[in-house]
């Protein structure tokens, strides 16, 4: 996978909500702070006592035990809540103040989950990353769906990220189903990041784009390229393109209006010298101002140079 859309990858797994730099391999006592995101939901934090962090949002009734009134009422008071999921249990004890709640939490690994982990090829799980696990939901499902499909298996990390993206069984079913299955755990990724679904792979064909890898789906969802886009280009002449190519177009912001507008004077152009055009911002104006004063015919190619040596507007 290239670096920009790793990089968006990224971006996207922050704007989940799900932030987390690593807790010590040697996990210290947790300390929580919980707050009031919106009507239903809940903002929890734990800090391992070092710079250490990690804050997702909950359903207030993910929190067993937890009583909202309580916790973010005026009035001091205790608070007792667990969140309890396949990897283990977060058992947590604190106080209430000025509409918020923080205290201590004690966290235990379930072992038949990663005793799962170590069937499956995936690995054995410190108890930090048991943590991690717990904090984004994953599931048996999951990691029994990546293996029903027969994905390569997954790092914890990965299997970390897939969670936290949401990534269930029926998405990688539907993808398998669909003759869509990337070959490689980050490319799943991306295609959940990003919202690839069996459909819009499917569209995309239909439209022209052709046999499809797994990297140019990423490519063309992270450009945002639609079926409509591939259908504009097809009218204006250019329906044989490669998937490459329609890469090439769009990130320039090329667009079949664009192709069309310099009418027969761009009749079929290759697609490097559009790409080139619109690099330089040549314009329609342009190739028709240079070929009505110039006493030998213009090509494609010279309309470039003269361009690059600004002598078009």
């Amino acid at each position: 996978m290239n670096r920009p859309i790793a990089l968006l990858i990224a971006v996207l797994l922050t704007c989940l909500g799900v932030t987390s730099v690593g807790f010590a391999a040697e996990m210290g006592q947790l300390r929580f702070q919980l707050a009031k995101s919106s009507r239903d939901r809940v903002q929890l934090t734990l800090s391992d006592g070092s710079r250490s962090t990690f804050s997702s949002s909950y359903r207030s009734e993910e929190l067993q035990g937890l009583v909202p009134a309580a916790a973010f009422g005026p009035a001091a008071g205790p608070v007792r809540f667990a969140l309890v999921r396949e990897p283990g249990r977060l058992d947590c004890t604190g106080t209430a103040s000025a509409g918020a709640s923080s205290g201590d939490c004690r966290f235990t690994p379930d072992q038949g989950f990663v005793d799962l982990l170590t069937r499956r090829g995936i690995g054995r799980p410190t108890e930090d990353q048991s943590l991690d696990l717990t904090m984004v939901g994953a599931n048996r499902a999951l990691v029994e769906a990546i293996a029903d499909a027969s994905y390569p298996a997954p790092s914890i990390s990965d299997l970390t990220g897939l969670a936290a993206l949401d990534v269930d069984a029926r998405y990688i079913a539907d993808l398998s189903a669909g003759g869509y299955r990337p070959e490689k755990i980050a490319d799943l990724l991306a295609f959940k990041a990003l919202g690839v679904t069996p459909a819009y792979v499917a569209e995309l064909r239909r439209a022209g784009a052709g046999s499809l890898s797994a990297d140019m789906i990423v490519q063309l969802k992270a450009l945002d390229v639609s079926p409509a886009y591939i259908a504009s280009l097809r009218r204006v002449g250019y329906g044989d393109l490669s998937a490459d190519e329609i890469v090439q177009l769009k990130a320039m912001g090329v667009t079949a209006d664009y192709i069309a507008s310099f009418g027969r004077d761009g009749a079929r152009l290759p697609v490097g010298k559009i790409i080139e055009y619109k690099a330089l911002g040549i314009t329609p104006q342009d190739a028709r101002s240079a070929r009505r004063g110039a006493q030998v015919s213009i090509s494609t190619d010279d309309l470039i140079r003269l361009k690059v040596a600004g002598l078009l507007p």
